[in-house]
């Protein structure tokens, strides 16, 4: 189950994003704040040339080095970012994006608590923020696999997981990350039933993810509905999935008796 996490947490760093502010902005502040046609080459250089320009409010940058933080998090380069959340954080101490972010960032290095610490603070300061709810859950469910003393008290992160995911759907019941996770978390705990209702309903919410046909798929084995689990498998290989989760889908269909040459072309995601 540890990979299906991790495909959450990439789909969760593409919502963490900042709002641009100002109607007139220089080149180098539109292409920084831009939330979609900039590639995260030139978002980097703009958001660098706003932070270093030295004419900027406070407020534009702790955005620009969200936004930067954001593009060394998809770039894998997490002290990186977490240096630029520090900064950000040191603008505004009641900033919640940058501790989510850096929850982010902190559970992606393996340093879980460190993580729940931030979302922690996160939450604290903004008890609506659905997200941070969801990240906590993440970084809860990464406890309880990899822990020791987690492992010694067993079912008690899981608890804490599915509690934070009830949470967040309260808050946004149109959250269909939150949704697939408490599916993942429903399947941890064998509770398959359950598991398919959260997993229909990421996929009434948002249909394009690959990882709420195959999780759904995953559960449907284990209470027998072995063809809407090749279905499933199959829908996924023709959406988004990582290279890993791809060949791990591919390998299921192959349990199931399905030759991989009858499955679609699989798309994965860049």
């Amino acid at each position: 189950m540890r990979s299906l996490a991790v495909v959450t947490l990439i789909a969760l760093t593409a919502m963490v994003l900042p709002a641009a502010t100002g109607a007139h902005q220089s080149d180098d502040r539109s292409r920084c704040f831009a939330r979609e046609g900039v590639s995260p080459e030139q978002k980097l250089s703009s958001c660098t040339a706003v932070i270093e320009s030295g004419r900027q409010t406070r407020q534009v940058l702790i955005t620009a080095l969200t936004n930067r933080g954001n593009v060394h998090l998809g770039n894998r380069n997490y002290d990186r970012a977490i240096d630029d959340y520090n900064k950000a954080i040191r603008f505004d101490t009641k900033y919640a994006i940058g501790f989510n972010n850096r929850g982010i960032a902190y559970l992606r290095k393996g340093r879980i608590d460190r993580a729940i610490e931030d979302f922690d603070e996160a939450i604290g300061l903004n008890p609506k923020y659905a997200m941070a709810f969801v990240n906590r859950a993440i970084a809860y469910e990464e406890k309880a696999q990899w822990d020791f003393d987690a492992y010694l008290t067993e079912g008690t992160y899981e608890d804490r997981a599915m509690h934070d995911l009830d949470k967040a759907i309260r808050l946004d019941r149109n959250n269909a990350i939150a949704f697939r996770n408490r599916g993942f978390v429903n399947t941890r705990m064998q509770r398959y039933d359950r598991a398919i209702q959260d997993f229909d309903e990421a996929i009434r919410l948002d249909p394009r993810i690959g990882s709420h046909f195959s999780g759904r798929a995953y559960a449907l084995r284990f209470v027998g509905q072995y063809e809407r689990a090749i279905a499933d498998y199959r829908r996924a290989l023709t959406l988004q999935l990582d290279e890993s989760n791809r060949k791990r889908v591919e390998k299921a269909l192959k349990q199931l008796g399905v030759e991989r040459d009858t499955t679609p072309t699989a798309v994965t995601k860049r």
